[in-house]
């Protein structure tokens, strides 16, 4: 069995960021566990906004409705990696004590894969967040939460966060949080799916 790990950065510095750097720790922990690591940089993609159908009705609010009409958009890239893979991991800087708008705008959207079929059910997760001054916490817990309701799964130790690094590979403790998230999801997806591969 392929083993695949998708990481969504919600940067607008792609791979040139402080995020994307520390996210390098996490990748090369997954890839040592034998995975196959992509990354999905938001900053390339046009995801419209959430229309809210849901507020009109509940099943309006599905994949179909959210990939047609005014929403006919890159979203179906985003989906499609993210139904096609185990483990995911979300990366943001922090931005005004939450997630960049690039990732809201994303975790909007994905109300329509959650919201009637539980499409995301069992997917694994884990969180890189980089943070000039505080608020990398508050910005985990928005999306841990978030994602929780939609049906991930997070196992211990699911982020690792820098504040104040610009380089926060000189942040030892960032760092090693962010070799045993790659530990963790690894050992989670074989929990979760019964599996041993070692």
């Amino acid at each position: 069995m392929e083993k695949k790990a998708l990481f969504i950065n919600g940067s607008a510095r792609r791979d040139k960021g402080i995020t994307f750097r520390l996210s390098t720790k996490v990748k090369e922990s997954l890839e040592k566990e034998g995975y196959e690591v992509e990354y999905l940089h938001l900053v390339d993609l046009n995801i419209n906004f959430c229309e809210g159908c849901v507020s009109e009705s509940g099943k309006l609010c599905n994949p179909e409705r959210c990939l047609e009409g005014n929403l006919n958009d890159d979203f179906r890239i985003v989906m499609d990696k993210m139904l096609g893979t185990d483990v995911m991991v979300f990366l943001t800087p922090v931005y005004w004590y939450s997630m960049s708008g690039r990732m809201k705008n994303l975790i909007d959207r994905l109300t329509s894969l959650e919201n009637v079929n539980k499409m995301l059910d069992g997917k694994i997760g884990g969180f890189v967040v980089t943070a000039q001054e505080d608020g990398a916490m508050m910005t985990i817990l928005q999306l841990m939460g978030t994602l929780n309701d939609m049906g991930f799964m997070f196992p211990p130790y699911a982020f690792t966060y820098s504040v104040n690094y610009l380089d926060p590979l000189e942040d030892r403790e960032a760092v090693e949080y962010a070799e045993r998230l790659g530990k963790n999801l690894a050992l989670m997806h074989r929990l979760v799916h019964g599996k041993e591969w070692r």
